[in-house]
């Protein structure tokens, strides 16, 4: 069986490298985390083939659970259960009722709403219909004679795909990444590809397995060295070279952020500080600027750091956060700073394909009130 894992960096194709070194004749799975990855890998596969390949399939993982694990054994799931007449009315994405919630005093009291997970009522709503954010639990739950269902529709998936290949694999998290782990150790053919330092950077799905581990940060070597216990071969070479990122932003990250990216030389830029022509910049709508957070509140052209992963733009101007200050300083160090947010600034350094403008936060407010929606600056 191959089971392969692509390590790649920002700006190094992943998407591009999954859909050109596709077999066209063959039967391919090809999933993603969310639906703007789907379009990006049928966008590639169009400029690649002509068109998405009569034998690939293309889809989001809960889709991809729903439809080919969970209706098919549908039979099976309300057997273990014992809800027998049970028939399913769709699925629904908002979130299952939580196991505690505020009291009126504010603390934190028992939800009875709520259903443990032996329970069927854990997965679906009272309309009869399957909470999305539930679906790999329960695949991961049913067991038919000893054998999980995961194991069934591994040995299916195989007589029906000759590969699977996954995207952005660090969007993954707890069940989702669990019940992955369960179908690559039967799969026949299985590629994950993705950027481990883009984990935790995305509005949902930013803690727990496998990237946290009792409360405690899971390093680089040290995931790496868990995915070769699964029995995963490892790839650190193939994408390790931004094919978006000038070789000085690319040795600027390394140096600053401790994050090992370098560049093949497609693209020339230079990182620039901004002080006295912070205005001019943020003025100017060829140069996205890239705030933490809100940027919906600023009259010039803007995303959240996080928001602009999977984007390239020419020119970026990232605005730095308070514990970014000293960035410029040879005696900075990421010590003490959350892993979410360096990664995040990992990802808003390296949208740029040509200049990456660095605006310290201190700059940045001496001139805020003028940018913000809704406020009159004083005279």
């Amino acid at each position: 069986m191959a089971k392969r894992v692509i390590l790649a960096v920002a700006g190094a194709g992943k998407t591009y490298h999954i859909c050109n070194t596709i077999d066209a004749t063959k039967r391919n799975l090809i999933l993603a985390f969310t639906h703007e990855n789907i379009h990006n890998i049928q966008r590639e596969l169009c400029d690649a083939y002509g068109c998405v390949p009569e034998m690939t399939t293309v889809s989001t993982f809960d889709a991809f659970v729903y439809r080919e694990m969970v209706l098919p054994y549908e039979p099976s799931i309300v057997e273990y259960f014992g809800n027998s007449g049970f028939v399913s009315h769709g699925i629904c994405m908002k979130d299952p009722p939580p196991m505690l919630i505020k009291g009126r005093n504010g603390n934190m009291v028992s939800n009875p709403y709520y259903h443990k997970k032996n329970e069927f009522d854990h997965y679906i709503t009272k309309r009869g219909q399957y909470y999305c954010a539930t679906l790999p639990e329960l695949v991961l739950q049913i067991k038919k004679s000893k054998e999980s269902l995961a194991k069934r529709v591994a040995q299916r998936l195989n007589l029906f795909y000759d590969a699977v290949l996954i995207d952005e694999f660090q969007d993954f998290r707890e069940y989702d990444y669990d019940l992955i782990m369960t179908l690559a150790k039967q799969l026949k053919d299985v590629t994950l590809v993705g950027d481990f330092y883009q984990h935790s950077v995305s509005a949902i799905n930013n803690s727990g397995k496998p990237f946290k581990k009792r409360n405690k940060n899971v390093g680089y070597d040290e995931f790496i060295e868990e995915l070769k216990k699964a029995h995963f071969e490892i790839d650190t070479t193939t994408l390790e070279k931004s094919r978006r990122c000038a070789a000085e932003i690319c040795d600027y990250v390394r140096r600053k952020l401790g994050i090992n990216i370098v560049s093949n030389g497609d693209h020339q830029g230079s990182v620039i500080w901004i002080q006295d022509q912070a205005g001019a910049i943020l003025s100017d709508n060829n140069i996205l600027k890239l705030v933490y957070s809100e940027s919906s509140a600023y009259s010039f052209k803007a995303m959240n750091w996080s928001y602009s992963k999977g984007d390239t733009v020419n020119a970026a101007c990232v605005i730095l956060t308070d514990k970014f200050e000293c960035l410029d300083s040879d005696n900075f160090t990421t010590k003490g700073i959350d892993l979410s947010t360096i990664n995040k600034l990992y990802v808003a350094m390296t949208r740029s394909c040509a200049n990456l403008y660095l605006m310290k936060s201190s700059t940045f407010k001496g001139i805020k009130m003028r940018y913000l929606k809704g406020v009159t600056p004083k005279e």
